[in-house]
């Protein structure tokens, strides 16, 4: 879900507020509630009002998910809230998945070295890959996927990089800061190594 950090709010124009003092909204207040109070924060009451304690248990739990705690449940927080909805997940026949093309993740030596998939990649990697870029709501690109042992020494890799077992990718999200990307990343349990003046984070299993 979504680390909402003001940059995040200001790539997603036409997210949903769900928090509001709308009363049609009050269902969708009530699921929030209930969601916080399953992950032990305390919303108060779970009466579908917008209040003090709904707001607080909601800027707590974004604290807690390296989010802006702006007390909004917009994409990037609903999306982090109701984790439910990341683990429907499917491969195609050839490893894809709704947003990655298996092609991303192949050495980048160009087939000097290898056909592209000296290993595959791993299955954890790619599903949590999937549910990061759900929870962004933005494209993530691929830097850097699976390295065969001659690419991994040319780019200056180490002897035991997860690279070189599908293990692990670099890559950023267009208008996301590094530290959110990684931030969500680990949320989701993939270890996080940003890169900030390269502009990427390296993320493994």
């Amino acid at each position: 879900m979504g680390a909402l950090s003001s940059a995040g709010n200001a790539a997603q124009p036409t997210q949903t507020k769900l928090i509001t003092e709308r009363k049609t909204m009050n269902e969708e207040i009530v699921k929030i509630q209930t969601a916080l109070a399953a992950r032990g924060y305390h919303p108060g009451p779970l009466d579908g009002r917008d209040g003090p304690k709904t707001r607080k248990a909601i800027q707590a739990f974004q604290r807690d998910a390296g989010l802006d705690p702006d007390g909004v449940v917009g994409t990037l927080t609903a999306n982090r809230l109701f984790t439910e909805t990341l683990s429907r997940i499917a491969f195609d026949s050839d490893g894809s998945t709704p947003h990655f093309a298996r092609a991303e993740f192949a050495c980048d030596c160009g087939g000097a070295y290898c056909d592209g998939f000296p290993a595959e990649m791993n299955l954890e990697l790619l599903l949590k890959l999937e549910a990061l870029r759900n929870a962004l709501n933005v494209p993530v690109r691929i830097t850097s996927g699976v390295r065969c042992r001659q690419r991994n020494g040319e780019v200056g890799g180490v002897d035991n990089s997860q690279h070189l077992f599908g293990q692990a990718v670099d890559c950023y999200a267009p208008g996301i800061p590094i530290a959110t990307v990684a931030a969500i990343a680990e949320s989701l349990g993939l270890t996080a190594i940003c890169y900030e003046a390269e502009g990427f984070v390296h993320l493994a299993v």
